[in-house]
């Protein structure tokens, strides 16, 4: 057998060696397998970390709304008190003028009963007269201007029509019912008899 023959036989030889060996599994290369067992349970410990710190971000929040709302709730309990303070404020500013007007009144009409004096009778009732109209001014109520005026159908409400060359057309000629205003909106309209002048109408 020549040498070339020889190196064939024991290149083949080899061959099968490395074979056995790779069947037997001594000398392999780490498997996927392997690989995918081992990150398993450090993928699993990651994943239960950030699962719990997503349940304390949750439970924070959860804390944070119930507080609001416990502020909200007590934020709509000061504004109602607040505003019924203010409507009792205001309402009893307004309730103690009236009564001192009502105390004077009375006062007048006792002191007639007793001294029969029409003249200081009349006296105190204008002073009386003066304070009301002291009091609504003060509160912004002004009475709206009427007979002798043009109808204005914003703040006069006409319950009478009647035709006179010796009027204006659209004047008004008497005032029934006084009207007010309330800070410049029309608070109660006044109720009037209007002119129409058949030559001016349309």
């Amino acid at each position: 057998m020549t040498e070339e023959h020889k190196t064939e036989d024991l290149d083949a030889e080899d061959a099968g060696e490395e074979y056995e060996d790779f069947e037997d599994g001594t000398e392999t290369a780490e498997s996927p397998e392997e690989d995918s067992t081992d990150e398993g349970p450090k993928q699993l410990a990651e994943l239960r970390e950030q699962l719990e710190e997503k349940e304390t971000t949750i439970e924070n929040l959860k804390d944070r709304i119930q507080h609001l709302q416990a502020d909200f709730e007590n934020y709509k309990k000061r504004h109602k008190q607040q505003i019924e303070d203010a409507k009792f404020g205001a309402e009893g500013d307004l309730i103690v003028d009236i009564v001192s007007i009502y105390d004077n009144l009375d006062r007048a009409f006792k002191s007639f009963e007793k001294n029969d004096d029409t003249e200081s009778f009349i006296e105190g009732v204008e002073k009386i007269y003066a304070q009301f109209t002291e009091m609504l001014s003060k509160r912004n109520v002004s009475q709206i201007e009427a007979e002798g005026e043009k109808f204005d159908p914003k703040k006069h409400q006409a319950l009478m029509k009647v035709e006179s060359e010796d009027k204006k057309h659209n004047e008004i000629t008497e005032e029934f019912e006084r009207g007010y205003m309330y800070k410049g909106k029309v608070l109660k309209p006044s109720k009037v008899k209007v002119n129409l002048n058949p030559s001016r109408e349309g």
